[in-house]
């Protein structure tokens, strides 16, 4: 988590401009107009604390996606583009149902290992293919997504996807992030071997104890205007109180002030353009 500016910071154009660098990355990036009037929607007093959310505020850029994804490859033993010099045979797949993150990250993955021309295809699967391939023990499949908050999502999927699979095939999951409880959770209840090239830690969680970059009037506070942004999840989904923003969309483990979008309250960051 980045670090906020001291407490009664002013809210100047300096730090106005500040912000529209650290938010550029964001598919639609919010100005300072759009800063200003979701400053607006908090009482004069809780403007600073509100201010300093967005100080600690993480925009993960496809090109910082992208180095990820290509490190995590590279860093795996047996991998190698050539066939003749791999170990086994390779699969990658996309995480998740249509029109979720996954295709498009599994899209965003080939791009970043160089591995968009029509002779690496193969190596590209629908999960639903994969059986019919009879890998092995010797095999690997890969399963490539963006984000894991909590890891229940991941385990949830996981019997399914193993009796898609069919086969002892030694399996990852590749993630731009994650949190370190969600890495444990998936690798203590699935057979994934987790690869997040962040790894996000407890006292990121902005409502937890363990977080000391807020009071806790502070959190409080803060906590009336998420329910107002989402009653039924305050603190982002699973409670996890995140600060982090994908340059093509928001987790709905981050706090709903920063991305919930319906005539109640309109974040910076929606993970719907449009209105609900």
């Amino acid at each position: 988590m980045k670090l906020p500016k001291p407490r009664g910071t002013a809210i100047d154009e300096a730090r106005l401009h500040e912000w529209d660098q650290q938010f550029r990355f964001y598919r639609h990036p919010p100005n300072a107009d759009t800063v200003k009037a979701w400053l607006a929607r908090f009482k004069v007093a809780d403007q600073d604390v509100a201010a300093r959310i967005l100080d600690c505020v993480e925009v993960v850029s496809e090109a910082r996606i992208q180095e990820g994804y290509k490190s995590a490859l590279a860093s795996l033993n047996g991998w190698h583009k050539s066939p003749a010099s791999r170990e086994g045979r390779w699969v990658f797949t996309a995480f998740g149902k249509p029109g979720e993150s996954g295709l498009s990250m599994l899209r965003i993955f080939r791009e970043a290992n160089g591995l968009t021309r029509s002779q690496y295809d193969d190596l590209f699967r629908h999960v639903t293919e994969i059986p019919k391939l009879k890998l092995t023990a010797a095999d690997t499949i890969i399963l490539v997504d963006d984000f894991s908050g909590s890891g229940k999502q991941v385990c949830k999927r996981w019997p399914q996807l193993q009796e898609l699979i069919a086969s002892d095939a030694r399996c990852l999951i590749i993630l731009t992030a994650a949190t370190a409880d969600a890495k444990k959770k998936i690798e203590h209840e699935t057979e994934l071997e987790v690869i997040s090239h962040i790894t996000i830690q407890q006292n990121e969680n902005v409502f937890s104890s363990r977080c000391t970059r807020f009071s806790q009037p502070e959190k409080n506070s803060l906590l009336k205007y998420c329910r107002i942004a989402d009653a039924q999840n305050p603190k982002g989904f699973s409670e996890t109180g995140l600060l982090y923003v994908l340059s093509h969309k928001t987790p709905n483990n981050s706090i709903p002030i920063l991305h919930t979008n319906h005539p109640r309250w309109i974040g910076l960051f929606p993970r719907n353009l449009q209105q609900e």
